[in-house]
């Protein structure tokens, strides 16, 4: 029987019933059995409609996921067709001879190849030319003749000039058969004329397989169309489907309603079945993805659920009628009961009531023997009336005094004893406490302090009728927690030592009082190697030598000198009263001495130093964050002298301070004006002194400061965010001056670590080189292996991408890291530069020889060239000669001299640049 045939039957069983009672409760289950019913049809049809509404939400975010990865996946081809436009753009292609020139070379196969290796979506990458012939092919090499003039995507391309992108139909494809479609970008000329295209070819298997592995289910159909209804992509396949257009498809009707896609229900054309469809357009492509189910295994379960629903509701409906019947039969049994029942409820009442009472009792004896506080409770005779389990734990107080109408002078006998520690003094203050709470009327509170440490606070309450109520306190964990939080906040969590908070009202406080006899004087302090012990041991060693180091600090001053930390490795001291500046000087030297003996931390010895700057002041006038800050001028120019070492302020440091700031001010103008010049100094072959190259050495001429040196602008344009512009400018002016060089004279350009690390190096020294129209090979770029220290995987990936454009890599100031033999096997440089040094030393040295016959030696063992730089005389460089030296660069054979001098040098060369050199092989030039 179907619920809608059920309902008129148990309508008509329950009038029939109720009729012959006309009870009351008969009405009203009638009404409940109808709003059952109706409760059950509306849920149903609601059951049904939300099934809907979630098969087509749980679609439609399906369709979105899967077309924003279809888009995806077709821009990652298509980043690839713009890398590969940008490489013609780059080498200036511009006529279609130069083109098929240039797409037709074994390197482009292989850079297709690399590109085409991380896409597995992509079949392959084609270059075709205006003909339609194929250029290069990532797939195969030699090159297949192969035509595709006929194809949807090169008509259409060629034929429209404004049309630069095109997807075609999906066709088998002519190497493998495999359906794929194309996405073909044009390659034009500046001019606009059609060069060719470059075709990205896409698996339509690669989405099929994609979409097996992502179907929500086994009805689920997963497809893909172009935007006119042509089937791309279909999971699971249907044969001949493939390529045919179905403008009837629910993504087709979807997409023409609306451009970003949808939901509907509708028959498939495809398959014929009743389905739900959800269909997202993709945002860079005429595409559109689908998602269906058949609605028939989409409302399997909401069929099921209705079922159930349908049968409970017929259930309680019966239900219902039985109850009907059933409680008339109880009636009158209740009847009988009630009279019964009301004598026993009497009954109970009386003892629950009893036994109320004594749960309250037991409750208030145990709620009080938990508090807390001691309570004790007298009465006006002072006779104790109460005392609970707290207080008796708190004074040990025997069985025999807590009873009711022990006296109160009894308690403080047994309170004062010696053991409990409470003493005369505090025994009286309670004594007097009772007295004002009797006398006054009102509350009165005190602190006891007992002999072990422990402090209680003691509140008397005056009660109706007479007497009081004492309670008693425990506070001493209180007590400590709060002196533990004051003492936090005013000194460092890690060392201990007093914070900033307390370095400013100490200094406060000594500006105050100071004057010419006795000055306020602070002392800066910085950790010199903390650094290096934090990254190379990590932040708990670096934190234990910190203690350890404030340990010494503190040892070291003297009673009433406070010692504070700054944050960090920075420390502060302030010299007490009677200090003067000589005893300032004198503490410095031993903080330095403190420190020059090794750190033992974890097994660990840690070899670290300190610099300090010294400030006084003898004027009340002054603030302490004007002292600090002169203190920490002088240490800057402490750590500037060397570290291990201490500095006075001097107000000259300010000025000095200021004058560099003023330099980074000025630096941004001195570039765009044009106050920079490059120098160049000669670089000769050992053996023949033939001219090889010159090295660009910076020069800043400032219109007030006169010549400012590298040494100083070079970190001032790291710090105002100088440095690749500052770089990029001696880039190309050093190859705008050697492009007029005949060759093969170089130029060697030194690069900054910073400039190095940071972004755009390589493409400044490309635009360098395409600006200038000088060859790769005549330029050198001289690094320090500091750079491959700083972040090995990228800054040797960035080293290999500039000598593959034929660029050469030198390393500069070699031997004097600590990594040359490790940064030597990572990367094969060109070129060894011998640090001055070793240069300077060599004729009164005989262990500078060794070194250096070690160093070349290592060179010619690795096949790299090596300069020395620093030559000042001849017997320098012939002792470089003897040993084996390549090049020699230094004063000995020019001094850096601007590019209108170099005329005269290059001219008196002429000869030998034109002539290959007998010592050339030796010399390490390239012929």
């Amino acid at each position: 029987m179907g619920l809608k045939s059920a309902i008129p039957f148990l309508a008509w069983v329950t009038w029939r019933s109720w009729r012959r009672t006309l009870d009351l409760r008969a009405w009203a289950a009638l009404g409940l059995a109808l709003v059952i019913t109706g409760s059950a049809v509306l849920f149903i049809a609601h059951l049904e409609t939300r099934a809907v509404e979630d098969n087509e939400r749980s679609l439609g975010g399906l369709a979105t996921v899967l077309a924003d990865q279809a888009d995806r996946s077709l821009q990652a081809i298509e980043l690839v067709q713009d890398a590969i436009l940008a490489e013609f753009r780059t080498a200036g292609i511009a006529t279609p001879e130069h083109y098929a020139e240039a797409a037709s070379r074994p390197s482009m196969h292989t850079a297709l190849q690399t590109w085409i290796a991380a896409l597995p979506q992509a079949n392959a990458i084609t270059l075709i030319d205006r003909t339609g012939q194929l250029l290069n092919f990532s797939r195969y090499w030699p090159i297949p003749t192969i035509s595709i003039a006929d194809r949807d995507y090169f008509q259409a391309l060629s034929a429209d000039p404004a049309l630069q992108r095109y997807v075609g139909q999906p066709v088998p494809n002519r190497g493998d058969g495999a359906w794929t479609i194309y996405i073909a970008r044009k390659v034009a000329a500046p001019d606009g004329t059609f060069l060719g295209l470059i075709l990205g070819a896409v698996e339509l298997g690669y989405f099929e397989g994609l979409y097996d592995q992502t179907s929500p289910a086994d009805d689920a159909v997963v497809s893909l169309f172009r935007n006119d209804g042509m089937l791309l992509v279909r999971h699971p396949r249907r044969a001949g489907t493939i390529g045919q257009t179905f403008p009837g498809a629910g993504a087709a009707l979807i997409a023409s309603k609306s451009p970003l896609g949808g939901v509907l229900r509708t028959i498939s054309p495809i398959d014929g079945q009743d389905r739900l469809i959800a269909a997202h357009a993709l945002k860079n492509y005429p595409l559109v993805l689908s998602v269906s189910r058949t609605a028939e295994a989409s409302l399997a379960a909401t069929h099921q659920q209705a079922a159930i629903v349908g049968a409970a509701a017929i259930l309680l409906d019966l239900g219902l009628l039985g109850l009907v019947l059933l409680g008339r039969r109880q009636a009158r049994a209740q009847e009988r009961l009630a009279q019964s029942e009301a004598a026993r409820a009497a009954a109970e009442a009386r003892e629950r009531g009893e036994r109320a009472l004594r749960l309250q009792d037991a409750r208030f004896g145990i709620a009080l023997d938990n508090m807390i506080q001691g309570l004790c409770l007298f009465d006006r005779d002072g006779a104790l009336i109460v005392m609970n389990a707290r207080y008796a734990q708190m004074y040990a107080v025997p069985d025999s005094l807590r009873r009711p109408g022990t006296a109160l002078a009894a308690l403080l006998d047994h309170l004062g004893a010696r053991e409990r520690g409470l003493g005369a003094a505090a025994a009286a203050a309670l004594v007097a406490a009772c007295e004002r709470t009797a006398a006054q009327g009102h509350p009165v509170s005190l602190t006891c302090d007992f002999a072990d440490g422990r402090a209680v606070d003691v509140v008397h309450a005056p009660i109706p009728g007479g007497g009081w109520l004492c309670t008693h306190e425990d506070v001493t964990e209180r007590r400590r927690s709060e002196a533990r939080v004051a003492h936090m906040a005013r000194h460092d969590a890690l060392t201990g030592l007093p914070n900033r908070l307390v370095l400013k009202e100490r200094m406060d406080a000594a500006l105050a009082r100071c004057d010419a006899r006795a000055p306020a004087t602070v002392l800066c302090l910085d950790l010199d190697g903390f650094k290096t012990v934090n990254d190379t041991y990590g932040h708990p060693v670096g934190d234990a030598l910190l203690c350890a180091v404030a340990a010494r600090f503190a040892a070291t001053v003297a009673a009433d000198d406070l010692v504070a930390r700054l944050g960090g490795d920075e420390f502060a001291i302030v010299l007490g009263a009677a200090a003067l500046p000589t005893d300032a000087a004198r503490l410095a030297r031993c903080l330095v001495a403190a420190l020059e003996m090794p750190v033992t931390v974890n097994g660990h010895a840690l070899a670290i130093g300190t610099s300090i700057g010294i400030a006084s002041a003898d004027d009340a006038s002054g603030t302490a964050a004007t002292l600090l800050r002169q203190a920490d001028i002088a240490l800057y120019q402490a750590k500037a002298a060397g570290r291990g070492t201490w500095r006075f302020f001097d107000p000259a440091m300010d000025v000095e301070i200021q004058r560099r700031r003023q330099l980074g001010t000025d630096l941004r103008r001195a570039l765009a004006e044009g106050q920079f010049t490059l120098h160049f100094q000669p670089i000769v072959g050992a053996h023949s002194q033939a001219l090889h190259g010159f090295e660009a050495l910076p020069r800043w001429h400032h219109p007030e400061h006169g010549e400012v040196g590298p040494v100083e602008f070079v970190p001032l344009a790291e710090e105002v965010g100088l440095t690749r512009a500052l770089g990029a400018w001696i880039l190309a002016a050093a190859c705008r001056a050697a492009a007029s060089w005949p060759d093969p004279v170089r130029v060697s350009v030194n690069l900054s670590p910073p400039y190095f690390a940071g972004d755009g190096l390589e493409a400044d020294v490309r635009a360098a080189l395409a600006a200038s129209g000088l060859s790769p090979e005549r330029l050198e770029l001289e690094i320090t292996e500091s750079v491959l220290l700083q972040d090995n995987a990228a800054n040797l990936s960035l080293l290999r991408a500039l000598r593959a454009a034929g660029v050469r890599i030198a390393m500069d100031e070699f031997g004097t890291g600590y990594s040359s033999l490790g940064t030597l096997h990572r990367f094969p440089f060109d070129r060894l530069k011998i640090d001055p040094g070793f240069v300077r030393s060599l004729a009164r040295d005989g262990g500078s020889v060794e070194i250096l016959r070690a160093m070349v030696w290592l060179g010619r063992a690795l096949t790299i060239d090596v300069l020395a730089e620093g030559v000042e005389t001849p017997e320098q460089a012939r002792i470089l000669r003897e040993e084996g030296c390549h090049e020699l660069q230094g004063n000995l054979f020019g001094r850096p001299a601007p590019v209108a001098d170099l005329a005269a040098i290059l001219a008196r060369t002429a000869d030998s640049l034109r002539k290959p050199e007998a010592g050339q092989a030796r010399d390490g030039v390239a012929a």
